[in-house]
């Protein structure tokens, strides 16, 4: 090799090097540069999925990618939970979740599989979604507390249909009836739509679900709406208390749905996931995509979901110290 061409080597591989550091830059800078998916932990047609699909429409939008939405279905929303947990951190997987299957499952069962506040990154909550109690419309109670006085005049023989140990709803009937000193007979459930006709057939007396998929059974007068589980009134039902209100105790949650991604993401992508989610909420039409499902919007500034993630977490560990149950 002459001296020459032994000279330009370095400067060869100088220009290389910048060449594939510009290179690389611009790719990370181009996120998203394929399709980005949103898991769903529920089936198609469920309320997860709705949020989940109405969410990717409007953050197609925003990123000028498609957002699709995969259906990972079963053991109450944890196999769609894990498998984004343990996704490569790179922003083109994210999950669209709620309260039980990021924080009451997570925490009262042992064998979940993630850490509600180390395996994802909230990026913001998509709406709130009240939970209501109802009961069927046979039973001879108006308010919360004729259902109290109900229950003790039949221990053990009013049914409480559940979807499962760890869900939300079932904690506040559970710590209901700690405080009042209520023998309920509780019922397990393969899903929470199988416990709601179950309460419409009369088959159970109470059931507590999201106001969604219970108002336009109670405005047909075959199930009766007592109280809000949680520690806001809905504006779809603002003449029904919350369950303090209503005599019962403190719930000081409410349920939502957001979106979160596994932990680790680079804050460069972290932030067109946060930019991404600001302009979708943005967008009147998903505002009132959410609202046709009977949900009620929320837009979180920065760490604000982050935030009500540890108060909830805390606050499910304090119920369950409460009703002895442990918490991981």
């Amino acid at each position: 090799m002459s001296p020459i061409a032994r000279a330009r080597i370095p400067a060869i591989a100088a220009c290389v090097a910048v060449a594939f550091a510009a290179g690389a830059h611009a790719q990370g800078g181009a996120w998203p540069a394929r399709p980005v998916r949103i898991v769903a932990a529920q089936q198609a047609g469920s309320a997860t999925d709705s949020i989940a699909r109405a969410l990717a429409d409007a953050l197609a939008e925003a990123w000028g990618k498609p957002v699709v939405v995969e259906n990972r279905v079963g053991a109450s929303g944890a196999i769609g939970t894990v498998v984004v947990a343990r996704a490569a951190p790179d922003g083109y997987t994210l999950l669209v979740g709620g309260l039980s299957n990021l924080v009451t499952s997570p925490l009262l069962e042992p064998s979940y599989g993630v850490d509600p506040e180390q395996s994802f990154v909230p990026i913001g909550r998509v709406a709130f979604v009240p939970f209501v109690v109802g009961i069927h419309h046979d039973v001879p109670a108006a308010t919360l507390q004729d259902f109290v006085a109900h229950v003790r005049r039949h221990p053990g023989s009013v049914v409480f249909a559940t979807s499962g140990p760890t869900a939300f709803s079932r904690l506040c009937i559970e710590l209901l009836a700690l405080e009042q000193r209520l023998d309920l007979l509780t019922v397990e459930y393969k899903s929470g739509p199988a416990a709601t006709l179950d309460l419409v057939a009369g088959r159970a007396q109470l059931h507590v679900s999201e106001i969604a998929s219970m108002k336009s059974y109670a405005d047909a007068g075959k199930i009766r709406l007592l109280a809000i589980a949680g520690n806001r009134r809905s504006g779809l039902l603002p003449g029904v208390p919350t369950f303090a209100e209503a005599g019962g105790v403190d719930i000081p949650m409410t349920p939502w749905y957001g979106v979160l991604a596994p932990a680790g993401v680079p804050p460069d992508v972290l932030a067109r996931l946060e930019d991404g989610y600001r302009e979708a909420m943005r967008d009147p039409r998903l505002l009132q995509r959410i609202e046709a499902l009977g949900y009620e919007p929320i837009v979180d500034g920065p760490g604000a979901f982050a935030a009500a993630l540890k108060r909830d977490v805390d606050e499910v560990r304090r119920i369950a110290r409460r009703l002895g149950r442990a918490a991981n």
